[in-house]
């Protein structure tokens, strides 16, 4: 009695080889696996490609991937240090311009009282004073023996210089006074010049210019019994009124 099984159903053992077959035994190794899998030779030359791919993406991956799969970042390009920039030179400050000298120091600005009624010693005490901010005197009439004299005179102004000049005559004599002094202004370029020259004809005595608050005392021989025009000879004091009247009794 014979068992024949299902007409799909085939055995595990391996083919014989056909008739006359050259060079493919049983178990050569270019026989196709069973059930019809891929040849041994199919499968080596798969694996040789598949290892040819890996190594061209292995160089691809090599400058970014270190050992261990790990990715190493390429160094930064080297920043190029940039030039400081330059100091430009700062111009020295300029001098301020000073007044030109004045040929044979007749503008030499003066620091003590002048003219020819100028004594040593001191005399009967006089004080005079400007009249605050206005340009005028506090006394407009000042009375003196004759003889000596000693005189203070006071700049009570808070912002501008005065001086005091006693002149051997009037109106006429003290204008030619002011205007020497004013020629030493523009010769000295200098407000506090404004004193006439010790020389000045018809000048008896003058002080120096005198800062706000400051006083300077002057001692001088008055002149004979009489009238005296006085006067401030900074620049514009007289012709504003600065000026006023000695009386020699």
């Amino acid at each position: 009695m014979s068992w024949r099984g299902s007409g799909n159903f085939r055995g595990s053992g391996t083919r014989p080889s056909a008739p006359g077959a050259r060079g493919r035994g049983p178990g050569s190794v270019f026989d196709a696996g069973s059930a019809g899998g891929p040849s041994l030779l199919a499968l080596i030359v798969t694996c040789c490609v598949v290892g040819l791919v890996g190594l061209g993406l292995a160089a691809g991956f090599g400058g970014t991937l270190g050992r261990g799969g790990t990715a190493v970042a390429r160094p930064a390009p080297a920043t190029q240090p940039t030039a400081a920039p330059a100091v430009q030179p700062t111009a020295a400050p300029t001098a301020a311009p000073t007044a030109a000298p004045a040929a044979g120091g007749a503008a030499a600005i003066p620091t003590e009282p002048l003219g020819p009624a100028v004594a040593s010693g001191s005399g009967e005490p006089v004080e005079l004073g400007s009249a605050g901010e206005q340009l005028a005197f506090d006394q407009q009439t000042l009375t003196v023996p004759a003889g000596l004299v000693t005189l203070t005179f006071v700049n009570n102004s808070s912002a501008v210089q005065h001086n005091w000049v006693l002149v051997d005559g009037g109106d006429d004599v003290a204008s030619a006074v002011n205007d020497a002094a004013a020629a030493q202004v523009a010769t000295a370029r200098n407000p506090a010049a404004a004193v006439p020259p010790a020389d000045t004809p018809g000048l008896l005595v003058a002080t120096q210019q005198i800062n706000p608050g400051d006083s300077v005392s002057v001692t001088f021989e008055t002149p004979g019994p009489g009238t005296y025009t006085y006067l401030c000879t900074f620049p514009g004091h007289y012709i504003a009124g600065m000026v006023g009247e000695l009386i020699v009794e």
